[in-house]
């Protein structure tokens, strides 16, 4: 038995014989004069455009993205055609000219800077792969039999040629946790790991494998007793995920699961994958990798699509998003030193305001064809969507002059600025909904670059600071009345999405392969706030003080609302006298006086006296104990100045938390 470290792209766990795709050697390879060179690519393409069409036949929602998305690079002029003339050109063998077409795209993605655009990389060589094993020949068939696929580098077409119902998990030697490879295998619920070196050397076919996730390897050649271990939790596997999908199409949420798409052929069967609209239709995506910007109608047709296929659901369409990490070449931009603090999202629509509104007027005439919503990337100031609105308008008065159709769509903004999330009250008295873009709001709160190597320790998408303004961003909101959504990575994150319901958010927005994860995991969620929302203490616990409680979903304050210390009740105290809410010993008190905890055995309890007040260092609060003092339920602990502390501008809520263990 050896055992092998990996990299986790998807957790899981799975066990079976390896196949192992394009292990024909390439040394057998007799390259032809040109003509027969260009003649077996062109076969090799063609042969793989029918495999992805047969697949796509049977495709999923999520799965025939990722499939177009496949042969949409296979058949651009970009890989297929570069191909071709560095046969035609340069002599290069079939499969020497794939090859060299993938490192020469796959060098130019690098230099985006942008770590989403370097990691489809994964893809193209993963396609590349399969290419050229068509090529040479040596393309075998698929596995009939339930197994692992093993490839050095696969691509998500031959995932789904595979056939996604006997794989029992993926092992590549080069991949990530975002290629599309990892997204399909998300989506289908299999375990995907990645980075083993001299894989060849490692596994060979039809070696017996155990995919760990959690041990963070494989381990090739187990014993007997290993194999039949791991049978029976594979067995175990495969039925949860099985029931997780039949409980997710049976159940509902009070809040939305919308999809988050780039293209508009992504809606098709969207509806019937379990969406509850489209939350983000990245438009930018129609704007890249071409050499002039799409006219008017061509945007129209794309967002009139979008629309009918959501056949009356919300579809919300973001305004051009380009700068930064997303560059038009046709479109002239200027070098800058930060592009993330440059000229990009709105600030590129308003400088470039015709192309602007050639956008907006495709978006009004598609927005008779369905419940079309636009939503306005990087604002930072009120002025920014006072003359989005004011652009919307002109472009509506030049259809009127066109005698054309139109609807005016309810107008959102993106929050994903500090700036926009101090503003929100202004900014949601203009704008019918709200979605925050956690990825980039991150970015600038915390002032690290998401792309920037070795600074994973300092972005952490569950930083307080960060909850905080989500928080202030629906309070904002929900006060005006408009929904608020979360469409960036986060509202995927499992550990996160019952943080954000709590916080009060109505959507959440994510990829295709995410739907039924997300709204398990909502599901799970809204039913432990439904049972939190009955205000209890814990048993031998009695409330410090007297007054109405409040669930801990509605405790103004994410770091307790999230449960980020453990389940918590908030008392809307009717005096000041702070007694024990059980017998024990005084572990704690703090230096601010405003918090004391007190343990029993295993039982451990924080009594914490406003929001925020360890700003007023002390004032209005007398502590009658001291660390180490053994206390009776119902003795007088502290004295709080009611009054004193509304007068300063905080919450008096008192806050009662039953710590989690460690």
């Amino acid at each position: 038995m050896d055992r092998f470290a990996c990299k986790t792209a998807q957790k899981g766990f799975g066990a079976g014989k390896a196949y192992i795709l394009h292990g024909g050697p390439a040394a057998a390879y007799r390259p032809g004069s040109p003509e027969e060179e260009a003649a077996r690519l062109d076969r090799a393409a063609a042969e793989m455009n029918r495999k992805l069409a047969a697949r796509k036949a049977q495709a999923d929602a999520t799965e025939t993205a990722l499939l177009d998305a496949e042969t949409a690079i296979l058949n651009g002029d970009e890989f297929l055609g570069e191909a071709r003339r560095g046969i035609l050109e340069k002599g290069l063998s079939a499969p020497d000219a794939i090859g060299r077409t993938a490192d020469s795209l796959c060098a130019m993605l690098r230099e985006s800077g942008n770590s989403y655009i370097q990691e489809r990389c994964e893809d193209i060589r993963g396609l590349a792969s399969g290419l050229a094993a068509l090529a040479r020949g040596s393309g075998q068939g698929m596995p009939t039999e339930p197994c692992i696929l093993v490839g050095t580098e696969l691509s998500p077409g031959e995932i789904t040629m595979a056939g996604p119902d006997i794989l029992r998990g993926i092992l590549t030697e080069t991949g990530s946790p975002t290629s599309h490879v990892s997204v399909l295998a998300g989506s289908l619920g299999i375990p995907y790991l990645y980075g083993l070196e001299n894989l060849a050397d490692k596994v060979r076919d039809g070696d017996y494998l155990i995919l760990d996730s959690e041990a963070g390897g494989i381990c090739v050649h187990p014993d007997g007793e290993q194999i039949r271990e791991a049978e029976a939790r594979q067995a175990a596997a495969e039925k949860a995920r099985a029931e997780q999908r039949k409980q997710a199409a049976g159940k509902t949420t009070r809040t939305k699961i919308g999809a988050n798409i780039s293209r508009a052929e992504e809606a098709d069967g969207l509806a019937e994958a379990g969406a509850d609209g489209i939350g983000l239709f990245r438009s930018e995506f129609l704007f890249l990798n071409r050499s002039e910007a799409p006219s008017e109608e061509e945007q129209y047709e794309a967002y009139r699509h979008a629309a009918e296929a959501m056949g009356g659901q919300e579809t919300v369409i973001r305004t051009m998003d380009i700068g930064s990490d997303k560059r038009a070449e046709w479109l002239e931009m200027p070098e800058e030193i930060n592009p993330a603090l440059g000229l990009r999202g709105l600030r590129v629509s308003l400088k470039y305001r015709e192309l602007f509104r050639t956008q907006l007027r495709a978006l009004l005439r598609a927005a008779k064809a369905g419940n079309l919503r636009i939503m306005i990337p990087m604002v930072a100031s009120e002025w920014e969507l006072d003359e989005a609105l004011k652009e919307l308008r002109a472009a509506a008065e030049e259809l009127d002059a066109r005698k054309e159709s139109y609807a005016i769509p309810d107008v959102g903004v993106m929050i994903e600025t500090p700036a926009a999330v101090m503003i929100a009250p202004e900014l949601a008295a203009k704008a019918r909904f709200f979605s925050i873009g956690t990825n980039d709001l991150g970015q600038y709160t915390l002032a690290v670059d998401r792309e920037a190597r070795d600074m994973d320790a300092y972005f952490n998408p569950m930083h307080e600071a960060l909850l905080r303004m989500i928080g202030m961003t629906v309070k904002a909101a929900h006060e005006k009345q408009i929904p608020v959504a979360v469409c960036g990575e986060l509202a995927g994150r499992p550990e996160a999405i019952g943080t954000l319901i709590r916080l009060g958010v109505d959507e959440l927005s994510v990829s295709p392969a995410k739907l039924v994860a997300t709204r398990n995991a909502a599901a799970e969620a809204e039913a432990a706030i439904e049972k939190e929302r009955r205000p209890k203490t814990a048993e031998g616990i009695r409330s410090p003080a007297e007054g109405e409680l409040i669930p801990m979903a509605e405790i103004p304050d994410p770091a307790f609302s999230g449960g980020i210390m453990g389940e918590c009740v908030g008392i809307l105290a009717e005096d000041g006298n702070i007694c024990a809410p059980l017998s024990g010993t005084v572990t704690t008190v703090a230096a601010a006086k405003h918090a004391f905890s007190i343990r029993n055995g295993e039982t451990e309890v924080l009594v914490h006296v406003g929001l925020d007040t360890v700003q007023l260092k002390g004032e209005g609060f007398t502590v009658h104990v001291r660390e180490g003092d053994r206390v009776e339920q119902g003795q007088p602990v502290l004295d709080a100045d009611l009054d004193l502390i509304r007068a300063r501008g905080y919450n008096p809520m008192v806050i009662v938390v039953r710590l989690n263990a460690g």
